[in-house]
């Protein structure tokens, strides 16, 4: 009895062995690796995945980057040795190859840098007095304030002269080409509508090209100046990238994507092919399209275009984790990767362009933080601001609220050594407590406390990965639970005031409701955030839908979550940030009665003002700490206190760089 009992035993064991598909198998190593943070398990699962379903390649090179990136975490040299085989046996497989060769450079870190040239300069660009210009190492191309003109002229302010003055309306943007021949311009006319020119740098030549559908990024230009490159996001959510010739004006559709975003995109000096970043911001990959037409290839997982180099051997890319970015030179051929990417030097990079000259124009944000607690009235008014130093360093520590207002949620990134964690930490706003919840395992995590329960709900975006892990955390203990593993990047919002339900932001889809029990989803469309009584969507107008005031960009919405017409509650006189986002520092009142929102009052001083949601002309309610308008803003749930992120008011500004001689010397044939 007790033979047949075992071998029924060894049989239900196999059975039960058998019935893991690799997904599955795949899975259970992930929840080893980041809920149980059982690195060693994961490591056997993956390897056993990577084995055992060779044949399924997609999923052989997945489990094998995730093995690699596994033993980075325990400080093992055998990830470099994975890394390798990846990129050299998987090259049909984009994602897994690129990602393997992006991580093979950062891991290789010290040999790479030292195949940059030793004569390499970065020298750091003033504009003095200019509010925004391009330069190009010598000139710079501007927009005058007090006239409205777009002015051409050298970096000290001495010989400028006009290059185009609107009899009516104003230049809204403008990019020169690289040799400063010419300029691409954005323009708006007093009665709202809009067109782009090309005109030459010494006022000849002035041609209009029409308007776009949609919301279109700043133009890449030829490097013979005929074609003009521009990504139109249309209204329907989708992406298309436009040449525009400059001679006639003529459109060409080089390609169309649904439901994310074409970013940078660049010809090569040859004509040969497009390089172009596609998907949101830090989640984004790099492209190569043949100009002729053809499929694109991905040449960079992780990364977003900078540009080509003057040669045409390398493309400039940023990459690497969210809060440690680098400057790579990828090496291409005939529109492909040919090579490991060598290091630069570190920076996030914002927007780049190389000049005709070679050099590497540059724009990149410090990465300073700066959090600051607000004590409002009993009517809402701000009494004071006081600096709060939060442990750890992230840039973003994407902050909230407990439900009795006593603790906030925030995360920063922990370093040891080569290794680079987010943390999730809980601080006591009174007396200072400041305690480790739990540590996020090669992914960004984005926390809100439950409305209800002594728990959080985060939304983890890996490093590597085209999925969002959505979780829950016990606040007494730290216990993690995995609730869903959605498709995508997808950024937790707020919880309903029941917990039934999160409000998340899903890439291109907009805002979205997920039911926790049942994993239902509902799309509520355009919106950046739901107010706390689920009564309000806010939402905002951009830049290309200019009104009537040239002084004022951006413009707050309103409109009921049961889906009513959006209401316009103010226009904005801060602008947009560097890097073309939104302004994001909002926060609606517990009851949904008011939105709070940092503006520039009529003296340019930057202030805290609210709007009712029931309608009215928005107030002044005190100070606001920065002058910054990246980051966020919450109010505490007693509508008490307000906790603002902002980079530090002294060290938040954009920096212009210029980088010489920084591409490799290329070997003499032997």
């Amino acid at each position: 009895m007790k033979l047949r009992v075992l071998v029924a035993g060894l049989v239900f064991g196999v059975a039960a062995f058998a019935a893991d598909s690799g997904a599955e198998l795949f899975q259970k190593a992930v929840t080893q690796e980041r809920a149980a943070g059982n690195l060693e398990e994961a490591i056997k699962l993956y390897q056993r995945v990577a084995k055992e379903f060779a044949s399924d390649r997609a999923l052989a090179a997945k489990a094998l980057v995730q093995e690699a990136r596994c033993y980075e975490k325990l400080g093992q040299d055998k990830a470099l040795k994975i890394y390798e085989q990846v990129a050299r046996d998987y090259r049909d497989q984009r994602e897994p190859s690129a990602t393997a060769s992006a991580r093979l450079a950062v891991l290789r870190q010290g040999d790479r840098a030292a195949a940059a040239p030793a004569t390499m300069t970065a020298r750091k660009i003033e504009l003095p007095g200019l509010t925004f210009g391009i330069p190009d190492g010598q000139r710079v191309v501007y927009t005058d304030d007090a006239t409205g003109a777009l002015m051409i002229g050298d970096l000290a302010g001495r010989d400028k002269r006009v290059v185009f003055k609107p009899k009516t309306g104003r230049v809204l943007g403008f990019m020169p080409s690289r040799d400063f021949s010419m300029v691409y311009m954005f323009l708006t006319r007093p009665d709202g509508s809009s067109t782009d020119a090309v005109i030459k740098s010494d006022g000849t030549g002035y041609r209009e090209l029409g308007r776009f559908e949609g919301d279109s990024g700043l133009p890449g230009w030829s490097w013979d100046n005929r074609y003009v490159l521009v990504g139109d996001r249309l209204p329907d959510g989708s992406t298309r990238l436009l040449r525009i010739t400059v001679a006639d004006g003529q459109r060409l559709e080089m390609l169309r994507r649904e439901n994310t975003i074409i970013g940078s995109a660049s010809f090569s000096p040859d004509g040969r092919f497009i390089a172009y970043s596609e998907g949101p911001t830090g989640s984004s990959k790099v492209l190569v399209l043949p100009s002729q037409g053809g499929p694109p290839q991905l040449v960079s997982g992780d990364s977003t275009l900078v540009d080509w180099t003057r040669d045409g051997r390398y493309l400039a890319i940023n990459s690497g984790s969210p809060d440690r970015r680098a400057l790579y030179l990828l090496p291409v051929k005939d529109g492909q990767a040919s090579g490991e990417p060598v290091f630069i030097r570190n920076g996030s990079i914002e927007y780049g362009m190389t000049t005709a000259t070679g050099s590497l124009l540059y724009l990149s944000t410090p990465q300073v933080s700066g959090v600051s607690l607000g004590t409002l009235d009993p009517d809402g008014h701000l009494v004071s601001w006081k600096r709060l130093n939060l442990g750890g360093g992230s840039r973003y520590p994407y902050l909230s609220w407990s439900p009795d207002g006593s603790q906030i949620v925030y995360r920063a990134l922990n370093t040891e050594g080569a290794q680079q964690t987010y943390v999730v930490h809980l601080r006591n706003v009174a007396s200072g407590e400041d305690r480790e919840l739990y540590r996020a395992n090669n992914a960004t995590p984005f926390c809100v406390w439950a409305a209800q329960h002594p728990s959080l709900y985060c939304g983890e975006i890996g490093y590597s990965s085209s999925t969002t892990q959505i979780l829950s955390v016990a606040v007494d203990s730290g216990r993690v639970e995995r609730l869903a593993s959605l498709p995508g990047r997808v950024t937790v919002q707020s919880p309903s005031r029941d917990d039934s339900a999160l409000y998340m932001s899903a890439g291109g889809k907009g805002l979205i409701k997920w039911e926790i029990a049942t994993h239902q989803e509902t799309l509520l469309g355009k919106g950046e955030e739901v107010s706390p009584d689920e009564r309000w969507i806010r939402g905002y107008e951009g830049p290309r839908e200019p009104p009537l005031d040239p002084a004022l960009r951006y413009a707050i919405q309103l409109r009921p979550i049961s889906g009513a017409d959006w209401r316009r509650v103010s226009y904005l006189r801060t602008g947009p940030p560097p890097n073309g986002v939104a302004p994001t520092q909002h926060s609606f009142t517990p009851d949904g009665n008011w939105l709070y929102f940092h503006d520039r009052d009529s003296a340019g001083k930057d202030a805290l003002f609210r709007a009712s949601t029931a309608g009215g002309e928005p107030e002044r309610m005190g100070d606001f700490p920065s002058h910054s308008i990246i980051g966020g803003m919450r109010i505490s749930p007693d509508g008490r206190k307000t906790i603002v992120n902002a980079p530090d008011p002294n060290a938040n500004l954009p920096e212009l760089w210029l980088l010489e001689n920084f591409e490799p010397k290329q070997q003499a044939a032997r």
